[in-house]
């Protein structure tokens, strides 16, 4: 009982649903389609690049738009995702600028490379890698959601020389320059112990084939609760679940414990020197808005914005604020075309 205790509490670690509860809870993975009939998402494709990472891990990045537009928007996904996570933001996007979209080391179509490497110092300098094969000339825009903001953060701490440079400006999305998980809900004894019990649980479920009832049930109810905080068409929490039940369970095992150690606060001063669009999720329970309220307080002129009855995945449950406050963003700082 006590082992089915820890492996239920390791599974509540942010909105991470594996791949082996997702198939037990639904007879196979989950598609944009299924949930009531309801339209399958479209996810935008454009031309395929593989960047080669400083190791020799290929990443796969997508590039959309126009190729002579004036400036480039780099978009980082979060933990357990891929960057078919943005799908509700490029179409906007690349009506104004040149988008790039990656999957991050272990996720979607990107290699994985060794285990010691499934790090945010690692993310950073693929970022760099990214930029530098996608975008190697004119302004750049990047924007991180959750993890993806900690991959902002490192290129920031490692190549503070590129904001204000080649980085135009910056938005974080959902993310945190500090230790990360906010208490999902639970009481603090209960984060104790999610802490300690997370990395072995996710460690273990990759030989588990076979899941309780319990465990079945949370499968199919954490993703809305601890991704939304208002109700979302079926289809974009199938969407979520699709990518999160794709991911590897011990890419999942490997890089959660950085979420524990995660501390860049001191490579926010680079941000001084480009725009800075601070969102968070009022309702957000993985990373609460007090995150990103302390973002904002250590970059002067940041602008801070909680979106309200929004949680951690609000680029999907609320992309017509987001895509508004990303564009303005760009108009301000990117020399964006109006058309």
């Amino acid at each position: 009982m006590r082992a089915v205790k820890a492996v239920e509490l390791g599974l509540v670690a942010g909105f991470v649903l594996t791949r082996t509860a997702l198939r037990a809870a639904t007879g196979g993975l989950p598609t944009a389609a299924s949930g009531g009939g309801a339209v399958p998402i479209s996810r935008p494709r454009g031309e395929s690049r593989t960047v080669i990472a400083d190791d020799g891990v290929e990443l796969h990045a997508e590039i959309q738009g126009d190729p002579r537009a004036p400036v480039t928007v780099v978009l980082c996904h979060g933990y357990a995702l891929s960057g078919a996570s943005w799908s509700f933001q490029t179409p906007e996007l690349a009506r104004h600028a040149r988008v790039v979209t990656w999957d991050q080391r272990g996720h979607g179509r990107s290699g994985r490379g060794p285990a010691e490497h499934a790090t945010v110092d690692q993310l950073g300098r693929d970022l760099r890698a990214v930029i530098e094969s996608t975008a190697p000339r004119g302004p750049v825009v990047v924007a991180g959601h959750s993890m993806g903001g900690m991959t902002v953060m490192a290129l920031a701490e490692q190549c503070p020389e590129l904001f204000g440079t080649r980085i135009a400006a910056v938005a974080l999305l959902a993310t945190s320059a500090e230790p990360v998980l906010g208490d999902l809900g639970l009481p603090r004894h209960g984060m104790r112990a999610l802490h300690r019990v997370t990395p072995w649980a996710l460690a273990l479920l990759h030989r588990v084939t076979v899941l309780s009832g319990p465990l079945r049930e949370l499968a199919g109810a954490l993703v809305p609760r601890h991704a939304f905080a208002s109700e979302v068409p079926p289809h974009v929490a199938d969407f979520l679940v699709e990518q999160i039940g794709a991911t590897p369970l011990d890419v999942l095992a490997d890089f959660f414990p950085q979420f524990r150690v995660h501390d860049k606060v001191a490579a926010l001063a680079a941000l001084h020197r480009v725009g800075c669009l601070v969102l968070a999720g009022a309702d957000d329970i993985v990373t609460p808005p007090e995150h990103s309220e302390a973002i904002a307080r250590a970059v002067p002129g940041a602008e801070l914005v909680v979106l309200p009855h929004a949680g951690h995945a609000f680029p999907l449950e609320h992309p017509e604020a987001v895509n508004t406050l990303l564009v303005a963003l760009l108009r301000r700082h990117g020399r964006l075309r109006t058309a």
